[in-house]
């Protein structure tokens, strides 16, 4: 599971047919923790899609081998589909692979494809997570798996087949602005309450530049 190749294909089968615009600060770049010995490195890139929102993506290195994918799928424009968080994480042959939804539309969405893909590889083992306020906020439909090397392909396919259905999702979705108003609640709490990746990016940027880099890049307007 070559994470720097998955990263540009998802990339690309998402955007592919969209008008889209990189816009990535140059701050946010590339960055390290701590600054000096590096034990974490991180690289991002941020793209503005016509008609649907922001993409973020985020590769981190860190010790031990452990590489992670982040991927964030911002319907900031009032898209009627879920907001879409991935993570891929290697640790020797360890794997770990989130896709998660949370829906915050108005009236709710019943998305079909994400269904299926749900339905198709719900064998995989599930990561047993240690509570969180987001895991209880999550649709159901979404995949929490862990395993090892060896499901490599079959977690590759589950990623790859989860980003066609959620294009999917935004292709054939109308707008509505009162949508809005729940994805940008949920994104609060994400900042305020903690996320995933809050431990981390506070040792980076500090506690204000932590939530800046959240509202400027993972889950940008």
């Amino acid at each position: 599971m070559r994470l720097v190749e998955l990263e540009k294909e998802l990339l690309g089968r998402f955007l592919k047919g969209t008008e889209y615009e990189e816009v990535t600060e140059a701050r946010y770049r590339s960055f390290s923790y701590p600054r000096l010995v590096k034990i974490m490195r991180f690289r991002t890139r941020l793209y503005a899609v016509s008609g649907f929102g922001h993409v973020f993506s985020m590769r981190t290195k860190g010790p031990f081998g452990m590489e992670l994918l982040t991927l964030s799928f911002t319907p900031g424009e009032g898209k009627e589909v879920p907001y879409l968080l991935i993570d891929m994480m290697k640790v020797g042959k360890k794997r770990t692979v989130f896709v998660e939804y949370y829906d915050r539309t108005a009236k709710g969405t019943d998305p079909k494809w994400s269904k299926e893909v749900k339905e198709k590889y719900d064998f995989l083992t599930d990561y047993h997570e240690k509570p969180h306020w987001y895991v209880g906020e999550r649709t159901p439909y979404s995949l929490i798996k862990g395993g090892t090397s060896e499901d490599d392909g079959e977690f590759t396919a589950m990623v790859r087949d989860s980003v066609r259905a959620y294009k999917k999702e935004c292709d054939g979705a109308s707008k509505d602005p009162a949508n809005l108003p729940g994805l940008k609640a949920f994104r609060r709490r994400m900042i305020e309450e903690g996320n995933p990746s809050s431990s981390v990016l506070e040792k980076v940027f500090g506690k204000e530049g932590a939530k800046a880099f959240f509202v400027n890049c993972v889950m940008s307007d």
